[in-house]
């Protein structure tokens, strides 16, 4: 089994959230997890944003980039293809969904045919979960814990 993660579920490794003891521990155990390329520089953007709010400080924001990099070298970083490419836009027709959601949903769906391992999308936007539901993926909700579908 595959967890794939896009950015809201990803961010909660670094920033305290509701899920992110869920989030911490499938990425601190010995599961498989995936993310687009894309959502590396969109976790870091939120966690710099936050330092920016004042939310976390210097410190923190420069343990949680060491972290993040150690995190990538466990990761399978998803790189989008012709053939993820090919699906965005039917996605963003079907679901409505916004360009960067897209892409994470394209990319799950691309690891599952390519990889035939059952993959678990984990985010904690309701719509896009809602929309990999809708494309039969399994879905993960760090806040719920539970995987559906």
């Amino acid at each position: 089994m595959i967890y794939y993660f896009d950015s809201s579920a990803l961010v909660k490794r670094y920033a305290a959230e509701s899920g992110s003891d869920k989030v911490v521990s499938l990425i601190e155990g010995d599961s498989n997890i995936a993310v687009s390329w894309l959502a590396i520089p969109e976790t870091l953007s939120a966690v710099a944003r936050r330092a920016k709010g004042g939310s976390i400080c210097a410190e923190d924001l420069a343990s949680i980039r060491s972290q993040l990099s150690r995190d990538i070298q466990r990761f399978m970083i998803v790189d989008v293809c012709g053939a993820a490419v090919d699906g965005i836009e039917m996605l963003i027709a079907r679901h409505a969904l916004r360009g960067a959601d897209s892409i994470h949903l394209s990319t799950a769906l691309w690891l599952r045919k390519a990889t035939k391992f059952p993959v678990v999308f984990v985010a904690s936007d309701n719509e896009l979960l809602n929309a990999a539901r809708a494309e039969r993926l399994k879905i993960l909700n760090p806040a719920e814990a539970i995987i559906t579908g």
